[in-house]
């Protein structure tokens, strides 16, 4: 039985198309699963998943009120913000969140000023301000940046120098510092508190938008955040001399890249014998 040319192009309608967009899921599955690998052993990162749905459409032999499928197709990455296991590491203002909040870091002069991260890996720069790994100002629960000074002056105008930084699990910071003396004897400490790390929360924390790095900002599916303190309103606790690990089993990601990388070579192989099918028909 020969094939007329309508009935051919109408077949290559459903059929290619159809093809096409498996591919196209598969590539993107395959992207996602590629950066959740690359990503592993970044600080805080937490893992996106591929959601895929089906598209139908009227085609070739379809009957009335009956859609034909035509694919599936991806709908974007979603983010997901389970906890990640926690790592010591014996520095003071290594901090890892436990629980649901997100710590608060600004730099006016960047095109983000205000970030949330679960990347708690904070240093002290020589002007005592507590920044993020890219020298971001981390935020109190008033809404300025931390500044722990190196030195101060005690009440009887001795140089004390600091020796220790505390913070406990409400993110309540405690420098301590000691006195020089001219005998060179210990002096006492003294505990001095700087103030409250802040934390943040969302109602739909999925629905942030990723800068990169570990880092958010909000959109209008986050909507606003919820600003706190730890221990407080399931903010969660901070954990000083920890850091979060990324929240991605490296098992369960190399069994979705080998099934993502099937898939899309069995697509491709699949859409390469329907275009030679096609040509031959018509020709």
């Amino acid at each position: 039985m020969k094939i007329g040319r309508h009935g051919v192009e109408k077949g290559r309608t459903t059929m290619i198309p159809t093809i096409r967009n498996g591919l196209e899921a598969a590539s993107h599955n395959l992207s996602v699963v590629s950066h959740n690998i690359a990503n592993a052993g970044s600080n805080g990162f937490k893992k996106s998943r591929a959601d895929f749905y089906d598209t139908y459409g009227v085609g070739l032999g379809s009957l009335p009120g009956i859609d034909l499928g035509q694919g599936a197709r991806t709908d974007g990455p979603r983010r997901q913000h389970s906890q990640g296991a926690l790592k010591p590491t014996a520095n003071e203002l290594d901090l890892a969140v436990s629980g649901l909040g997100m710590f608060v870091t600004t730099n006016p002069d960047d095109a983000n000023p205000v970030v949330f991260t679960r990347d708690g890996s904070m240093r002290l720069e020589d002007d005592g301000r507590v920044v993020s790994w890219d020298g971001r100002s981390l935020i109190d629960s008033e809404g300025q940046p931390i500044f722990i000074p190196i030195q101060r002056l005690n009440v009887d105008g001795q140089r004390q120098l600091l020796t220790a930084v505390n913070i406990s699990q409400g993110g309540v910071i405690e420098a301590v510092y000691g006195t020089e003396v001219a005998n060179k004897s210990a002096a006492p400490s003294e505990i001095v508190e700087i103030g409250t790390i802040a934390l943040v929360r969302f109602s739909n924390v999925a629905g942030l938008k990723s800068i990169g790095s570990g880092q958010f900002v909000t959109t209008e599916k986050s909507g606003l955040p919820a600003f706190g303190t730890a221990g407080t309103e399931n903010f969660g606790d901070i954990q000083s001399g920890n850091l979060e690990m990324s929240n991605i089993n490296m098992t369960d990601e190399l069994t979705k890249m080998m099934q993502a990388q099937q898939a899309y070579s069995a697509s491709s192989r699949l859409l390469q014998a329907a275009v030679d099918m096609s040509k031959r028909l018509i020709s």
